[in-house]
């Protein structure tokens, strides 16, 4: 069996969707079945990359097809809180614990990188060009994305992004108080500042624990009391509220 570079493939693998399945590529539920011309052609022409399985193949191509290529799997980690592309061969990860490590592969190329990242701004309707070499959007399931490149980045970079992937609280008001991060007193100081419209403002570096720390404190508000949020692209805040049973409180 033959064994073609990833990216050759995945051009003859385009083309011959485009030539004989094009209502694939642009329709967003035929994802099962672009999956299945994708088979049918590794099947009829017996080639394979190496480090890849059939079924690896399979969900690889499918991504870089229809999805956003080796990005795809880490957006959708619960491990992982931020992805950082320094350069179009340099990515960064960085975990729930705060280890940061290096992402073993990399885009094939500056334009690949581009456009990978162009794919991930369109859902929120952003560009990113010459003219406009700055972006910011966002993903569904509360992902910030803030992409750069050139001028405004070097022109061997490519493209520079930081994707911020905000998990659901896992902190509660239990944990903040057992861990070392306040007191009970300090707690239900900000608790009461807050009930009785004192104003707050939250400040620290990426990752200190800011909406952690708000989203305790405005848990503390009685559910009759109503909340407006004004946030910038993702939704950091989770302002809905169950009772005991489980049911939304009004």
């Amino acid at each position: 069996m033959p064994q073609w570079e990833l990216p050759v493939l995945l051009s003859r693998v385009q083309e011959y969707i485009s030539k004989n399945y094009a209502a694939a590529l642009i329709e967003d539920n035929k994802g099962n079945e672009l999956k299945a011309y994708i088979r049918k052609y590794l099947y009829d022409e017996k080639v394979s990359v190496s480090g890849y399985d059939s079924e690896h193949l399979v969900h690889r191509l499918y991504s870089e097809m229809a999805e956003y290529s080796l990005l795809s799997a880490c957006l959708h980690d619960p491990d992982i809180e931020e992805i950082n592309i320094n350069s179009w061969n340099d990515i960064a990860l960085t975990h729930i614990d705060g280890r940061i490590e290096k992402m073993g592969e990399h885009f094939f190329s500056q334009t690949h990188a581009l456009d990978i990242v162009k794919r991930l701004l369109r859902h929120s309707g952003m560009i990113i060009d010459n003219a406009v070499p700055i972006a910011q959007g966002h993903l569904p399931g509360n992902i910030r994305i803030t992409a750069l490149q050139a001028p405004v980045v070097d022109e061997e970079c490519g493209v520079s992004v930081s994707i911020r992937i905000l998990h659901p609280k896992r902190v509660n008001r239990t944990l903040l108080t057992t861990n070392g991060t306040l007191t009970e007193e300090m707690l239900s100081f900000l608790e009461t500042c807050l009930r009785y419209g004192v104003s707050l403002v939250i400040s620290g570096r990426t990752a200190a624990g800011k909406t952690t720390l708000l989203g305790n404190l405005l848990d503390s508000i009685p559910n009759c009391k109503r909340i407006y949020s004004v946030e910038s692209g993702a939704r950091e805040l989770s302002l809905i509220k169950h009772d005991d049973e489980g049911k939304v409180a009004n």
